[in-house]
């Protein structure tokens, strides 16, 4: 099945509490990944076809006041980005994106320890919230598909 048929099969998914909504063509699952007392949900889904896997997900961290006020700032927030992956991990990618009320960063990373956990992913400061949006794939050229475009496109903080 190509990327185009796969394409038909998109919905619009809002995320329950309403804090965003992404096009995706799987239906999510929700987690808290965290502590109760500073939750982090996690909403994911995957595909497979043969082109390979990917795997799509969008984190959602509810920031204090504090962590909010010193993520407003480009060189920490940036720092941030870059110090929230594993040693193993390898940032090749890093741009800054416009957002509305908010700022971002988009990144490609891969596994220097695994050459098929590869990720495509946009890091956004919206209101008091963190989104961690990825796009995972078993096929590096899979980062640059249509359907990775599509996902990290479509993805909307709406509070």
């Amino acid at each position: 099945m190509n990327d185009q048929k796969k394409a038909d099969d998109w919905h619009v998914y809002t995320a329950p509490d309403r804090s965003f909504s992404v096009e995706l063509p799987c239906e999510p699952v929700q987690r808290n990944v965290s502590e109760p007392s500073t939750p982090v949900y996690q909403y994911s889904c995957g595909s497979a076809d043969d082109a390979g896997f990917r795997f799509f997900s969008v984190s959602v961290l509810n920031m204090t006041d504090a962590e909010n006020a010193k993520m407003r700032d480009e060189a920490t927030f940036e720092s941030s980005v870059k110090d929230s992956f594993s040693p193993n991990r390898k940032l090749s990618k890093l741009i800054t994106l416009k957002i509305e009320n908010g700022t971002g960063r988009e990144v490609v990373v891969t596994n220097t320890r695994d050459e098929m956990d590869n990720l495509r992913g946009r890091v956004i400061i919206f209101g008091s919230r963190r989104y961690e949006v990825g796009f995972g794939a078993t096929d590096l050229k899979a980062l640059e598909s249509p359907m990775a475009e599509r996902f990290l496109a479509s993805f909307k903080p709406l509070k």
